[in-house]
């Protein structure tokens, strides 16, 4: 058996068939089905991605918008109280003016209220401007403030021209005047209303305990009646054509009733009507000497009474007490815890002087009661007026 000897080279590697160091594969091309099964591999990979990126972006946007809503809900409940709404958003660079609580006055001056957007708050070295535009078309400046410290502010003694005020604010800076804010319109009415009293007559005499007091003034205004004998007031409207119809009780003897009407401004007019009345139990009849007084010469007048009964007989030998109310006083009487006797026809007199500390004008109301022997006592009254010096 022969032997064989090996060269002396070195032996060759173990690896891949046929491939030995250095080896250079060739440009590798794909078949058409390899082809088509990478490319539908790398289409999928895509679209899987692209759905997995959507899907977590829709993820994080619900995300945001739940703890957008929920932010209110925590803060109020680890909050003390409820929260703060933000504020009103106010255009940049104009002053807001809120709408007048009263745009119909008799007011010779207004207090007007605003507030100034942040940008204008910062300008500490400006002021406020108001203007105001009369009916005649000329502006006038109708008042200035420093610029406040705190976004809303308030400008007081506003002046008014009588008919329509148009206002409007605005901020100054080095003498050059910024956007105006929104107009606000005050009317001033100093005219006081029409009024005309239909029923009752004055000096008329009525039967029953009550009156329905009618007459004419401005259209749809409040009318007050007061009879200020009782002090009982009633109130009404009238229509849309001026009308009003109040009724308001009345008591035995004579009854004084003020009517006033006023207006949406606050223009008021007056009127009184005295009527008398006279209740089933009985009628007094009162009278005064002067029914005028006049301080600076006489402090005193007399004043006789005469009742009759139901029956229309007189009332006599019973309790009369008479009692004065000076105009915006209390009732003055004559002699406290005393009172006198009718005669024989029914009548009772006092003399009454006005004290010496009194010194107030207007009218007054004497009030006469009797007290019968059988059924209701019956009252009566009569006016007087009352002047520091002859008229």
């Amino acid at each position: 058996m022969g032997l064989f000897r090996r060269s002396s080279s070195k032996p060759p590697r173990r690896g891949l068939p046929g491939r030995s160091e250095g080896y250079t594969p060739p440009y590798r091309v794909d078949s058409a089905s390899q082809r088509a099964r990478s490319s539908s591999r790398s289409v999928g990979g895509t679209i899987a991605t692209a759905l997995s990126t959507f899907i977590t972006l829709f993820v994080i946007a619900g995300a945001i918008g739940l703890a957008a809503i929920a932010l209110p809900f925590i803060t109020s409940i680890g909050g003390s109280g409820s929260p703060t709404p933000p504020p009103a958003s106010i255009e940049p660079g104009r002053p807001t003016l809120n709408e007048p609580s009263e745009p119909i006055t008799a007011s010779a001056t207004i207090t007007i209220s605003g507030a100034l957007p942040q940008d204008l708050l910062e300008k500490s070295d400006a002021i406020i401007r108001i203007i105001i535009t009369r009916d005649d078309g000329s502006e006038i400046t109708g008042a200035e403030i420093n610029m406040p410290k705190t976004a809303g502010f308030d400008v007081a003694q506003i002046p008014l021209a009588s008919g329509s005020n148009i206002i409007e604010a605005v901020v100054v800076l080095n003498g050059s005047e910024g956007t105006r804010s929104n107009s606000i319109t005050v009317v001033r009415d100093t005219t006081a209303p029409a009024l005309t009293i239909s029923a009752p007559t004055p000096g008329a005499i009525m039967n029953g305990d009550s009156v329905t007091v009618t007459g004419k003034t401005d259209k749809d205004i409040d009318v007050q009646v007061r009879n200020e004998t009782t002090g009982t007031i009633e109130g009404g409207r009238s229509t849309t054509k001026g009308a009003f119809s109040i009724g308001i009780s009345l008591r035995d003897g004579t009854n004084v009733l003020t009517i006033t009407a006023t207006d949406g401004a606050g223009n008021q007019t007056s009127k009184s009507v005295e009527i008398s009345t006279s209740a089933s139990v009985g009628r007094i009849s009162i009278v005064l000497n002067p029914d005028t007084i006049i301080l600076s010469a006489r402090r005193n007048f007399l004043i006789t009474a005469t009742a009759t009964d139901s029956a229309g007989a007189p009332a006599t030998n019973v309790r009369v007490c008479m009692y004065v109310t000076p105009y915006g006083g209390q009732p003055d009487p004559i002699a406290p815890g005393l009172c006198t006797t009718s005669d024989t026809n029914g009548r009772a007199s006092w003399t009454y002087t006005f004290p010496d500390n009194f010194n107030t004008e207007g009218r007054g109301l004497v009030t006469v009661t009797y007290e019968l022997s059988v059924g209701d006592p019956i009252s009566g009254t009569q006016s007087f007026r009352v002047y520091l010096v002859k008229p």
